[in-house]
């Protein structure tokens, strides 16, 4: 296998199905940007289902490369037994990065196609959520239960956990608004650490009134 084609291959296809969806990208211009015969998607993944399916992988495969770091630097700082205060850190470290990850250009191409699964799910999306989303939700739930005091319950930590990213991800999938909003021309470092301080004070003010929140 070539590997360099089957990569690229891919990378083009994430372009090419976040802006086209599956039924109205064409696996003959897919071929043409990646400079390879259309043989080469027949072969690589076996035709145009299979290269979607295999583009969905890709994604949650690069964007769990982005996010590594700050899943890494989670881990150490909050392990089962942990303390609140700990907890709290490693949601602001997961949240902080995930933000900077999410307004990169890099990721622009990739949540143009977690979009449209969104709105449409596949197979494609049960790959990312499976590989990508539902763990690192999972994992937000959890440190938010204990940053709680154990005050929350596992389903509403869920909720709360994508309620929380969805303040981060609204910066991506609604850029044009959040720039018209900011007043912004684009998302450089002084508009990241912006949003990054506004995240930081949402969050600390959830934290604080869940510390409050009386034994149920």
């Amino acid at each position: 296998m070539n590997n360099a084609t089957h990569s690229r291959l891919l990378d083009v296809a994430v372009d090419h199905f976040g802006r086209f969806g599956i039924d109205g990208a064409s696996t003959r211009a897919i071929a043409k940007d990646a400079d390879t015969p259309m043989s080469s998607i027949t072969y690589h993944f076996g035709g145009k289902e299979g290269l979607y399916l295999a583009t969905a992988a890709h994604i949650a495969e690069r964007m769990g490369q982005l996010l590594g770091p700050a899943v890494a630097k989670v881990a150490a700082t909050c392990q089962p037994g942990c303390t609140p205060a700990q907890a709290r850190e490693a949601i602001h470290i997961l949240y902080s990065h995930a933000a900077a990850v999410l307004v990169s250009a890099e990721a622009a191409p990739f949540a143009r196609f977690i979009v449209r699964e969104q709105a449409n799910p596949t197979e494609a999306f049960n790959r990312i959520w499976d590989a990508l989303m539902g763990p690192m939700l999972g994992r937000l739930a959890f440190l938010l239960v204990v940053a709680a005091g154990g005050k929350l319950d596992e389903s509403e930590a869920r909720v709360r956990a994508i309620t929380l990213m969805g303040q981060v991800l609204v910066f991506r999938v609604a850029r044009a608004a959040a720039l018209r909003a900011g007043g912004w021309q684009d998302i450089g470092s002084k508009e990241l650490e912006t949003i990054r301080r506004v995240l930081a004070d949402h969050l600390d003010a959830i934290l604080d009134r869940l510390a409050k929140r009386k034994e149920s």
